[in-house]
């Protein structure tokens, strides 16, 4: 990437990148440079998808001042006003409550999901026996290409369940999320009478696994789960929910009786997205995918590196304008000193200029481009607000100072410990929701993947 100015422009790049990594004031934010890194995931193995469009982002500059301006923009917003980001969250779809058999089937499908990660088919036996089900099989397999997965039989209820294994490495996960879009002609179509839906366009990779485990989950259904009527329910995580929510297109396709019978059903958590526009709301009668606040995983697709990369232009104008884009000696030291600053500095603009910004980004990539993906079916969107988060901070800003003012030590770890987990809020919505076609910026966006965050905000909403 050049600028123009001598041989040590590489240099001072990377030393740029480096100091924007020392800050580390910035609230909920406190590792810029492991936030920095995973987003760089995404964004290199990207770019070259998008020819010459973005060659001259300077993403380890233009990066560094986007994570500032989101530290800015939670740091000054004041505490007792709703914060913006919630607004999008919380207009996106119907705020509404899960409870009663919903919330309890949610919660096991969950452990459905995460026991597909247990390598032990003598473990496995056991969690399944505990909930009513009996394995039937247990594919443990390392090769590319395929799924690991199990079959498990509830003979009272007359289920048949599928657990799909995830990913293993996040990653390869984020990775693998920017891989290339291609067609599948199907059987027939997915969904009753509407014949256009015997093409989709999905994930490649994901497919391809899915394909092969609809191949061999086929000799169970088809002499099997279906002439004893028994219903379908296809459970995962993470790549395994990607796999689960097209092993479903797949299987309705191929068996039509499961789509006459309102036989088949999909609850992941996780997914990435996997289908085309069209598709992945034609899902929404048989498939619930269940996303957790800023999980990256969720988000991570060319359409909405296209939207963060606009974004990054919108920002390297700005700092260009500022005098703070690093072409010489005097802008690098003066973009050095911004992004030290920290969450206390100017904000390159206002929040309200920032959503602009992304409302105009979000616009300018089309939904219903075939090579453009979603999380497929019903989303239940669970979160949790910045604004709480920032009252619970500045809680424990006040707990520390009563401390130091009474000379006695103060332990943070243990003063979280007492208090009431944050509330956990829900939106049920699609995955063309706002949210969902950005890639959020927040300390939290690799946790939030895990199985034991998703346990975390399941367990909010009792």
């Amino acid at each position: 990437m050049a600028w123009g100015w001598s041989s040590k422009t590489e240099e001072n790049e990377e030393d740029a990148s480096k100091d924007a990594g020392g800050m580390n004031d910035a609230g909920g934010l406190t590792d810029m440079t492991a936030v920095s890194a995973k987003i760089s995931v995404l964004l290199d193995n990207a770019r070259n998808k998008f020819e010459d469009e973005y060659k001259d982002l300077k993403l380890s500059v233009t990066i560094p001042a986007l994570i500032q301006l989101v530290i800015q923009a939670e740091a000054k917003a004041p505490s007792d006003q709703e914060f913006s980001r919630d607004v999008l969250y919380n207009k996106t779809g119907k705020a509404s409550e899960v409870k009663g058999k919903e919330l309890e089937n949610l919660d096991q499908c969950l452990s459905f999901a995460e026991w597909a990660y247990e390598p032990s088919t003598k473990e496995l036996e056991k969690s399944l026996g505990s909930c009513g089900y009996s394995l039937l099989k247990h594919e443990k397999v390392e090769e590319a290409g395929l799924v690991g997965y199990y079959i498990a039989i509830d003979p009272e209820k007359k289920t048949a369940l599928i657990g799909i294994k995830g990913t293993s490495s996040l990653s390869d996960m984020l990775t693998d999320c920017c891989a290339a879009t291609t067609k599948q002609t199907l059987d027939r179509s997915f969904v009753a009478n509407d014949d256009s839906l015997k093409e989709i366009s999905a994930h490649e990779g994901i497919l391809i696994s899915s394909n092969a485990l609809a191949k061999s989950l086929e000799p169970f259904i088809k002499h099997l789960f279906l002439p004893l009527n028994y219903r379908l329910l296809l459970c995962g995580h993470s790549l395994g929910a990607g796999a689960a929510g097209l092993t479903g297109v797949l299987l309705r396709s191929q068996h039509p009786e499961l789509i006459k019978k309102n036989s088949l059903e999909v609850i992941s958590f996780a997914s990435p997205p996997v289908l085309n526009h069209k598709a992945a709301l034609a899902c929404l009668p048989f498939t619930t995918s269940v996303v957790n606040n800023s999980d990256v995983v969720t988000r991570a697709s060319l359409n909405n590196v296209e939207v963060l990369f606009k974004i990054l232009s919108d920002i390297q104008a700005r700092l260009v304008e500022a005098g703070m884009d690093p072409v010489d000696r005097k802008s690098t030291t003066a973009f050095m000193s911004k992004i030290k600053s920290g969450k206390s500095g100017e904000m390159l603009m206002s929040t309200e200029d920032g959503f602009s910004v992304l409302d105009k980004a979000q616009k300018g990539v089309s939904i219903d481009d075939p090579d453009h993906l979603y999380v497929p079916g019903k989303v239940i969107l669970l979160y949790r607000k910045w604004q709480d988060r920032k009252k619970r901070r500045e809680e424990l800003e006040a707990m520390e100072q009563a401390a130091k003012d009474k000379g006695e030590k103060f332990v943070e770890e243990e003063a979280v410990k007492e208090q009431e987990p944050l509330p956990v809020f829900c939106v049920r919505t699609d995955g063309v929701a706002d949210p969902l076609r950005l890639i959020e910026i927040d300390s939290d966006m690799v946790m939030d993947h895990l199985t034991g965050s998703y346990h975390t905000m399941v367990d909010g909403l009792k």
